[in-house]
């Protein structure tokens, strides 16, 4: 059997998870290509993502698709990537498995939008998983990022488990629907509330630039795992409006002269995450589904 790993991970947490997925499924004996979609220029400012994907994914019989959770919801950019993909035949195979990893706070619907879109394209859902990760934006919030300490075992028991369920006969059945575990409740505040691509306007921190205390190294441009920043001729950097921020920090935590900082309500917004934290209780918080393989 051979499979195929794509993936989208701003923090590097699915990315993380990508690469122990991918060493369980080579220790079974399974050949596997892994992409990192992350800060690709070709896939982010490219006008054709189908032809990208086309040509750097290899031919397997199994797809897995990993991203992060971004407001209850599959990050949208992981949502992009999944309508992009070329329908099955001439060597991308039937099988999928969706996966996602979020803070530790909530899941969200992500895992089955990610199983509902792989459906539309006419593949078969044999599983999906969903991993408790550290909390990345807690860093520009917080003394301590929020999730960090996390034992990692139960992680790679679901990954084995996941791969070892893969080998089955039951892998060939369709299980999308036990990707909704989540109650109606959070179905509806998922679809009411929570709303990414608007609260990157309305309600995110603005991210700005010290061009005096900026050092031009284009530090920030290469961490940027969507290419929003980029480097103008006289070294500043600027904004392509062609890809948008997404909000993940990675740019204020890691600049080394703190030249990049948010603008906004910080305190409200440190707030509304020390509630959202408080109120953390999903269990389990990393779990293969269906859960009875």
């Amino acid at each position: 059997m051979r499979a195929a790993i794509i993936l989208f991970s701003p923090s590097g947490n699915t990315l993380r998870a990508g690469k122990q997925l991918q060493a369980s499924l080579e220790n079974s004996g399974t050949e596997t290509q892994l992409v990192n979609i992350t800060g690709e220029r070709d896939y982010f400012l490219g006008r054709d993502r189908k032809r990208y994907l086309e040509q750097t994914i290899r031919e397997h019989d199994i797809l897995f698709v990993g991203g992060p959770v971004y407001a209850h919801h599959l990050q949208y950019h992981v949502a992009d990537l999944i309508a992009s993909l070329p329908r099955v035949g001439n060597g991308w195979g039937k099988i999928a498995v969706p996966f996602v990893t979020y803070g530790g706070i909530h899941s969200g619907i992500a895992l089955d939008e990610a199983g509902r879109l792989l459906k539309k394209t006419g593949r078969t859902v044999a599983a999906g998983l969903k991993i408790s990760a550290s909390h990345r934006m807690t860093r520009a919030f917080m003394e301590k990022e929020y999730n960090r300490d996390r034992p990692e075992e139960e992680t790679l028991v679901q990954i084995d488990r996941l791969v070892r369920a893969l080998e089955t006969e039951h892998a060939r059945k369709d299980c999308g629907r036990q990707l909704r575990y989540q109650s109606p409740f959070s179905y509806f505040k998922a679809k009411f509330i929570f709303n990414e691509k608007d609260w990157h306007d309305k309600r995110y921190p603005k991210i700005v630039i010290n061009e005096e205390k900026c050092l031009k190294c284009g530090k920030c441009i290469h961490i940027c795992p969507v290419c929003h920043l980029e480097q103008a001729p006289d070294g500043r950097i600027t904004a392509n409006q062609e890809s948008a921020c997404i909000h993940c920090f990675n740019c204020i935590v890691d600049c080394p002269e703190k030249a990049v900082y948010p603008v906004g309500e910080l305190e409200k917004a440190r707030a509304f995450m020390n509630r959202m934290i408080a109120n953390a209780n999903e269990v389990p918080t990393t779990c293969m589904y269906p859960d009875y393989l």
